[in-house]
């Protein structure tokens, strides 16, 4: 028998994000962090997209929106920097289990240095470190080839830089047999949601690989050429006007439905969304809802 491939229906809440969004009680924080909650016939589980850099803020939201951090059944880190992971065990220890699954590329412990003011390692601090993780409950998965997680939910794996007006780094360093050489990041993975019956949803951390490339490697993993959500963090906060230009346009022509924007987009990113997709865009914010 075929194995199930679609989801029968799931929701994406946003735990943490830059913004805590409009007469709200949440609390915000440079990071992002994401519930993907999922039903594929009697299973229903909850996925964590990226923990923040502190599990305070997450677990409050948390309670706030009436999530118990037991209830969640994996972990998924998009990529190494601290304002994705460094929440991890705090949040490993709430969740309070044995075994839970954390996802991601084998590359997500190397160190990576940024030279801002002044040398600094922005990767996944000691604390959240294999041993520690472990030790917290969690059993590491660690691959580059996408992950199939549940019926309807798989990571992109390590994503292929093909847009060529995409394929920049952002200016921090890995140190390799001694010499200091230019990270591409190529950690970065995200998300691909499929409900039967619906184009697919992109959850992307922090979309180092490019936001457009993301997508292409998900519809080519999936087979689905309708795309009706792309949500997360896009990192154009320090992109060139054409780059953004250029991704709003590759937005349009490839007909996504909803684009929701926020952690490391940039200002001048959002507003060149809203002017370009008009309706077709929304400003990410802590407790956003997305119902597929």
């Amino acid at each position: 028998m075929e194995r199930k491939k679609e989801a029968d229906a799931a929701r994406i809440i946003v735990i943490l994000d830059d913004y805590a969004g409009q007469n709200t009680s949440f609390l915000a924080q440079h990071g992002i962090s994401l519930l993907i909650e999922v039903k594929s016939g009697r299973e229903y589980r909850r996925i964590l997209m990226d923990t923040g850099q502190s599990g305070l803020p997450v677990l409050y939201n948390m309670e706030l929106l009436g999530i118990q951090p037991s209830s969640i059944d994996a972990v998924v880190l998009s990529h190494c920097h601290y304002d994705h992971t460094k929440g991890l065990v705090e949040i490993l220890k709430a969740i309070g289990k044995k075994d839970i699954p954390v996802i991601a590329h084998p590359d997500i412990f190397r160190p990576n240095y940024s030279f801002d003011s002044f040398i600094h390692n922005i990767g996944i601090t000691r604390e959240n470190g294999k041993e520690a993780i472990e030790a917290a409950g969690g059993v590491l998965m660690l691959t580059k080839e996408p992950f199939a997680i549940m019926p309807g939910v798989t990571t992109t794996g390590e994503v292929p830089r093909k847009r060529d007006f995409e394929n920049q780094g952002i200016g921090t360093y890995n140190i390799e047999e001694g010499k200091i050489v230019p990270d591409e990041i190529r950690d970065d993975l995200s998300l691909i949601i499929k409900v039967a019956g619906k184009g697919i949803a992109v959850v992307s951390g922090c979309s180092h690989a490019g936001i457009v490339n993301i997508i292409d490697r998900s519809k080519e993993i999936t087979k689905e050429d309708r795309v009706d959500v792309v949500i997360g963090g896009f990192h154009l906060i320090k992109a060139s006007r054409e780059r953004i230009e250029k991704t709003a346009a590759a937005f349009v022509d490839l007909d996504i439905h909803e684009i929701i924007a926020g952690h490391c987009t940039g200002m001048a990113a959002l507003c060149e969304f809203s002017k370009t997709l008009g309706d077709r865009f929304k400003q990410l914010h802590v407790g956003t809802i997305v119902d597929l």
